[in-house]
């Protein structure tokens, strides 16, 4: 669980950042409202739990046959 929650926090802060930088660039403003917070904090929660089941640690085998 550590794990997953250091992958969605570091991809949430990375993902903001970014979106409100390039906001800032290009469009010069900032989006707002409920469609772009649910944005911002479902795809690095999507992200994370991804990128936690692929880097799984693998499963010891427990029936002896090693």
């Amino acid at each position: 669980m550590q794990r997953f929650l250091t992958f969605w926090l570091t991809l949430l802060a990375a993902g903001w950042l970014t979106r409100a930088a390039v906001s800032a660039v290009l469009f010069e403003r900032a989006g707002g409202g409920p469609a772009v917070l649910f944005q911002v904090f479902a795809v690095p929660l999507l992200q994370a739990a991804i990128l936690a089941w692929a880097t799984r640690p693998k499963a010891r085998r427990t029936d002896g046959k090693d």
